[in-house]
């Protein structure tokens, strides 16, 4: 087990893990943390030459480090905190911190709040609310706004731990459809700024171009904005396994890199070319969709599967990942319970590097027609290593995906290349006949989901 100084380190970092896990579903006082800790240490003053249990002793002191790091992740409630408030009527003055969130009724706004009114006068405060209101006046990024509305925490419900997804970004409280006055515009980040406003730009290229849904699932595919996809077509995504199309996802964007190098390797572009034309094409698409922590998140893990397949040691990326993972984990303890999207893009690329040589040796024989069959070898390797926990937590199987991924997944690097060229052709000629082969390629793919998803028993609740 301790042969060797990578499978030391990587069991270092499983220890840290395991203890940020443990942490996230038991609280431990710190005065007996504090005494485990000094035993350990006693216990390897004195066994420090035995080498098992010199490591064995390192490793459960890091466990307890990851219990301390996770429980130092939660919050703390004063006066200067805005959920002290919670359950109060009151009035708050705050920033827009991140890209509005619109959906086909409301709009949701996550607030940074600088200050709230007393009777006594303004005193600062801090801590974010997530605020659900009306579709218009519409909010954007960086406006300065005041908000009168009874706070509340946010409450679980049915079987999904609301209040924990929000906590995981440092949410605590909500408002619900409050009184919202604007007092000033473009208090936000300059860079942030401008990269949403140049997004919506693009939206609105892709609104006056095609119609609905081919917009709105465009729009989803090539800029993460899912803002406007009925929720029947969402539906029938989820039932036929190709909702990975339409999310930004460590799966999807392996799959899509993958894609890439070989169509470049094809145009005889060097395979070192090829990786570095990738992965500044990676940089600039998460810029272009606002960075949040999720894309990045999902950036970082698929790009450590494209790294491996370009080394051509993808059997030995396994430590890379758990480090990446360990290192995500430390910055935010909260994701490893609470954070599906990177449970599945963690999960995801780890079925691609012990999941995916098994099925390349398996369909060796068969060719590899305009990409068909490396992607489709790639969507089944996640698909089997994210099963169980798409299960866990959505409660369905879907029997028809793999041969739906059959029909589509070859069609995303088209799609993905051929809309940012257009995208692109579109800010300098308006010429509606560009979007006509994206039109049809996402017609097709509407239609094959559709008619996969009407199959009897394509998919079964558990």
């Amino acid at each position: 087990m301790f042969n060797s100084q990578s499978k030391i380190f990587c069991y270092f970092l499983l220890c840290f893990i395991a203890g940020v896990g443990l942490a996230s579903f038991v609280f431990f006082d710190y005065f007996y943390l504090g005494l485990f800790i000094l035993f350990f240490l006693i216990l390897l003053s004195l066994l420090w030459p035995r080498q098992f249990y010199r490591w064995i002793l390192i490793g459960g002191i890091i466990f307890i480090f990851g219990i301390f790091r996770y429980q130092l992740s939660l919050p703390v409630t004063n006066e200067t905190k805005i959920w002290f408030y919670n359950s109060q009527k009151i009035d708050f003055t705050g920033v827009v911190t991140e890209e509005p969130d619109i959906r086909t009724n409301r709009i949701r706004l996550i607030i940074s709040v600088l200050e709230i009114a007393k009777i006594s006068g303004n005193s600062k405060i801090s801590g974010q609310v997530l605020v659900t209101a009306n579709l218009y006046p519409q909010y954007q990024y960086g406006d300065l706004v005041t908000v009168s509305c009874r706070l509340s925490a946010p409450q679980s419900f049915a079987d999904f731990a609301y209040d924990r997804y929000l906590a995981k970004d440092g949410i605590y409280s909500e408002c619900i459809y409050p009184k919202i006055k604007l007092i000033a515009a473009g208090n936000g980040d300059w860079l942030l700024t401008e990269i949403f406003g140049f997004k919506n730009k693009l939206l609105q290229i892709i609104n006056s171009n095609l119609p609905e849904p081919q917009a709105s699932l465009f729009a989803a595919i090539i800029l993460g904005a899912r803002r406007g996809l009925p929720q029947a077509l969402m539906d029938k995504f989820n039932i036929t396994a190709t909702t990975h199309l339409i999310a930004i996802s460590g799966m999807n964007i392996t799959i899509i890199s993958a894609l890439l190098l070989d169509l470049l390797l094809n145009f005889y572009i060097s395979r070192k070319k090829a990786f570095w034309l990738i992965t500044f094409a990676l940089i600039f698409y998460i810029i272009l969709v606002g960075a949040p922590a999720s894309a990045v998140r999902a950036a970082i893990m698929g790009y450590l599967a494209l790294l491996a397949r370009h080394l051509g040691r993808l059997n030995r990326a396994a430590n890379a990942l758990i480090f990446t993972a360990a290192a995500m984990i430390f910055i935010n303890p909260k994701i490893l319970r609470d954070d599906v999207g990177f449970q599945l893009s963690f999960l995801a690329v780890l079925g691609l590097i012990y999941f995916l040589p098994l099925l390349e040796n398996r369909f060796s024989k068969f060719s590899n027609f305009l990409g068909v069959k490396e992607s489709l070898q790639m969507t089944l390797a996640a698909q089997l290593s994210t099963l169980p926990l798409i299960i866990y937590n959505f409660g369905r199987l879907s029997l028809i995906g793999p041969i739906t991924n059959l029909f589509v997944v070859a069609l995303l690097p088209f799609l993905t290349i051929a809309g940012f060229v257009v995208l692109f052709l579109s800010l300098f000629f308006s010429y509606s006949a560009l979007f006509f082969p994206l039109w049809l390629g996402l017609t097709y793919l509407i239609k094959v989901v559709e008619f996969f998803a009407a199959i009897p028993f394509a998919a079964i609740s558990l």
